[in-house]
């Protein structure tokens, strides 16, 4: 493998930030802030199981079903990942447009990554992709924004985290990965899906 320029494309900074929750986990021990947020207990399924949602009384949900809703937050969530792997440094245009992707926890976690990418001189190449979304819950919040909880797999096997002298920085024991991801409107009525959270799945592995 070439060794990177020093002036190299920061590609989604490990993965953005729901991979570097996973990727700095398994290598540096855990990263606060992104990966910090405990995970619900595992039912010991091999899947969570998916809560049914009420609509709200006072008002028209955003999304009328979970299918609707799961719909949005696969299509936010693939022009996430879609716009992390695309990013190049952190000063540039399209770093601020992924970022603008995330809010909460989720934000603060990015950029914290970013600076330690950097700081490491750490690289990513590749894709990172996703499958088998559920949703687990989709409700209307009490300020009438929206939340929806899903869950996933993050798929890191066409991907890899190196550092300047192009070795691999990441485990591979697990390509795939469970996680819950969290989405949020940012505003009342609003369709717009940003993320809020993305810790790893803390019960058994319905990915393996």
């Amino acid at each position: 493998m070439r060794i990177p320029p020093r002036r190299r494309p920061l590609h989604a900074v490990v993965h953005r930030a729901v991979s570097t929750a996973f990727v700095l986990s398994l290598t540096l021990g855990a990263l606060s802030g992104c990966s910090a947020a405990p995970a619900p207990a595992s039912s010991g399924t091999a899947r969570p199981v998916t809560e049914a949602t009420a609509a709200p009384t006072e008002a028209p949900p955003v999304f009328a079903s979970n299918e609707e809703a799961l719909a949005a937050a696969e299509a936010a969530y693939a022009k996430y990942l879609s716009l992390g792997d695309s990013a190049r440094t952190t000063d540039s245009d399209s770093w601020e447009e992924y970022l603008a992707l995330t809010t909460g926890s989720e934000h603060d976690g990015a950029e914290q990554a970013g600076r330690l990418m950097e700081e490491k001189d750490w690289i990513f190449t590749g894709v990172t992709l996703f499958d088998s979304m559920t949703i687990q819950s989709s409700r209307a919040l009490a300020d009438s924004t929206w939340e929806i909880r899903t869950y996933l797999c993050l798929d890191l096997s066409a991907s890899d985290t190196v550092n300047a002298a192009g070795e691999s920085v990441v485990k591979h024991d697990e390509p795939r990965s469970p996680m819950i991801v969290v989405f949020v409107t940012p505003d009342k009525n609003s369709r717009q899906l940003l993320i809020s959270e993305s810790p790893i799945w803390s019960g058994s592995n319905f990915c393996s």
